[in-house]
């Protein structure tokens, strides 16, 4: 690199010039207080770019290091066990749930003599592995995704009741290998596997003796704040929770609870068609009323209409245990719950509403 003088230069010629053939700076610097020199600094300093550098024989150990590292990991995969052979290979994700932020993470899956693994190659790293002898059963289950196409997911129960979800190009393929990989080894599957109900999640969120009874992915319209402190409403993708004392829904991205409500504050149910934006369009809707007389809201969801006609059903069955336990039954007029006694005798203390034997002046039943 010859030093050279260009007054005139700008400073795109300076950005060309050091991409092309680079630039050295060279100065010494002298730090004086009172005129006392305390501090000397000589600085030799190249800037060039990468091709530059090592045309120049610079930064020629680190380019043969990196190349080296690079090539290696190209050609290598998990390190085997002593005897282990890979039987099959393919391109898999893993579900990973265990952080704050809940993806699927791609690698290339190895079905071994030992083990399934799942690996990736840059970083060099193994994203979950299991030995054969910890599962204990597997299903497919079909999963919507975010742009509304099905596919199906290979979930796999392990020891411990710990289930792994896993996806590939041919997930069938991918639980029949394994399958036969199984019986080889002289290992059985449970035939009809009891998946634990609140798999899908660490069920964090349950209380002490509180159990899951119904459960699936639903869309929930929450309010967000915008700019300038305006809300507008959006809908997020999330999981629906019915338990035998609430009602919740938690969000994908954070596992936060973004509702909840205890059952016997739910007061009707019900699906109908709704405009439900530009995104998801004109679909059915599951209307959750819930409050009290004097506070009362809506929670509106969304998805796969027969899904929403299960949980209204499954959330009428719920009220209807807890009235019976309880010895409560609805107003048909404003749904205020009541007990039984009070609706027939006296009517309803909200709306007025009159039972046809309490108009008809009778109180003996009769008509």
């Amino acid at each position: 690199m010859q030093p050279t003088r260009v007054p005139e230069a700008t400073l795109n010629d300076l950005l060309d010039r050091i991409l092309d053939k680079g630039i050295v700076l060279r100065t010494d610097l002298i730090i004086s207080v009172a005129g006392i020199p305390l501090l000397g600094l000589n600085l030799n300093l190249a800037l060039a770019g990468i091709e530059t550098m090592l045309e120049y024989g610079i930064m020629k150990d680190w380019d043969e290091a990196q190349r080296a590292l690079f090539t290696q990991e190209a050609k290598s995969g998990p390190v085997l066990m002593k005897d282990e052979e890979i039987i099959l290979s393919m391109f898999g994700t893993h579900w990973d749930s265990k952080g704050i932020y809940r993806h699927w993470r791609p690698g290339r899956l190895y079905l071994t003599t030992m083990r399934l693994i799942l690996f990736r190659k840059m970083p060099f790293e193994i994203l979950f592995e299991t030995p054969w002898e910890r599962i204990k059963g597997m299903a497919l289950h079909k999963h919507r995704t975010f742009s509304g196409q099905e596919r199906k997911e290979l979930h796999v129960l392990l020891q411990g009741d710990e289930v792994v979800k896993l996806h590939c190009t041919d997930t069938a393929a991918l639980k029949g290998a394994m399958e036969q990989s199984l019986n080889t080894m002289g290992l059985t599957l449970e035939e009809n596997p009891d998946f634990p109900m609140s798999y899908e999640t660490s069920a964090d969120f349950l209380e002490q003796g509180e159990e899951i009874t119904h459960s699936g992915k639903m869309w929930h319209l929450i309010p967000l704040s915008g700019p300038g402190g305006k809300i507008s409403d959006a809908w997020k993708a999330g999981r629906l929770y019915l338990t035998d004392k609430r009602l919740c829904w938690r969000y994908d991205f954070d596992g936060t609870l973004s509702f909840q409500i205890p059952c016997d504050q739910v007061m009707h149910v019900t699906v109908e068609k709704r405009d439900t934006g530009v995104m998801l369009k004109q679909g059915p809707v599951l209307l959750v009323l819930c409050g009290n007389d004097k506070d009362k809201s809506a929670a509106c969801f969304t998805g796969d209409e027969t899904a929403l006609r299960e949980w209204k059903k499954a959330i009428h069955e719920r009220l209807k245990d807890m009235q019976d336990e309880r010895g409560t039954e609805t107003c048909p007029q404003c749904g205020r719950r009541d007990a039984i006694e009070i609706l027939l005798s006296e009517g309803c203390p909200g709306c007025g509403w009159m039972s046809a034997r309490r108009k008809g002046g009778y109180s003996d039943g009769t008509y």
